[in-house]
Parts: C-alpha cells; sequence; structure tokens
C-alpha cells in the first residue's frame, strides 16, 4: 500500500468505532486523514473521488458493521 493510502487506512482504523456508529453501510471518501463524504455505492463513492483528487491520495472504504484487525 502506498504511503498515502496506509496513513488514510490507518485513520479508518483507529477511528472506526465512530465511523462505524455514523456510516455503517455506507462507503466513505478518506482524504488528508478526514472523512469527505458518503455514499451508498461504490460506484458513486469513487466517481466522486477520483474528480476531486488524484488517483493514491484517497481511500474509498465500506464501513461494516463489524470492525477490522486493529492496527
Amino acid at each position: 500500500m502506498g504511503e498515502l493510502l496506509d496513513k488514510q487506512h490507518k485513520f479508518y482504523l483507529r477511528n472506526e468505532k465512530e465511523l462505524i456508529e455514523k456510516y455503517k453501510g455506507q462507503f466513505i471518501v478518506i482524504h488528508d486523514e478526514k472523512v469527505i463524504d458518503s455514499f451508498g455505492s461504490e460506484r458513486d463513492a469513487y466517481i466522486f473521488s477520483v474528480k476531486q483528487f488524484p488517483i493514491g491520495t484517497f481511500l474509498i472504504r465500506e464501513v461494516l458493521d463489524k470492525p477490522a484487525s486493529k492496527i
């Protein structure tokens, strides 16, 4: 994983509990260690993201009910 993507992934893991509470079932766009927006589909999140940010600088993540592995 590239350095920027790794940074976005670690942000997700550090904040996973709160993100699940707020965005469960949604696809979130993370950029600069912030949730930029949420979408009902991965496709919509991707279309939005590539118009806003260079590839490799954002992370699209489905927020699931079950926490991922910790850092």
